[in-house]
C-alpha cells in the first residue's frame, strides 16, 4: 500500500486534524504499513494463535482462611473501643 499526499489529506480530515508537515507524516505512515505488511508475509501455518500469553486473569485465588490468634493485640491498639467491640464512626446522619 502506497501512503500519498491525497491519503494524509483524507485521513486528517476524517480525523479533524490539522497537519503541518505533511511530508513527515507521509513518510512514518508508511513505515508503518511497510512493518504490516512484513509482519503479514510472516509463514504462521503451524503456529497455535495466542489471543493472550497471560491464563486465567481474572480467575479468582484460592482462598484459604486461618484463624487470627493476637485479636487482644488489635483491640488494645485501636482509639476507641467498648468492652470487646471497636467504635468506628457512624455513616448514617
Amino acid at each position: 500500500m502506497k501512503i500519498d499526499e491525497k491519503l494524509v489529506e483524507e485521513i486528517a480530515f476524517l480525523a479533524r486534524l490539522e497537519i503541518d508537515n505533511k511530508k513527515k507524516i507521509i513518510n512514518e505512515m508508511q513505515k508503518i504499513v511497510n512493518y504490516f505488511e512484513l509482519l503479514n508475509e510472516v509463514n504462521t501455518d503451524n503456529v497455535e494463535p495466542m489471543y493472550t500469553p497471560i491464563e486465567d486473569v481474572y480467575k479468582p485465588q484460592k482462598r484459604q482462611s486461618r484463624f487470627f490468634e493476637d485479636v487482644d493485640l488489635i483491640r488494645d491498639n485501636f482509639p476507641d473501643r467498648e468492652k470487646n467491640y471497636l467504635k468506628v464512626p457512624g455513616i448514617h446522619k
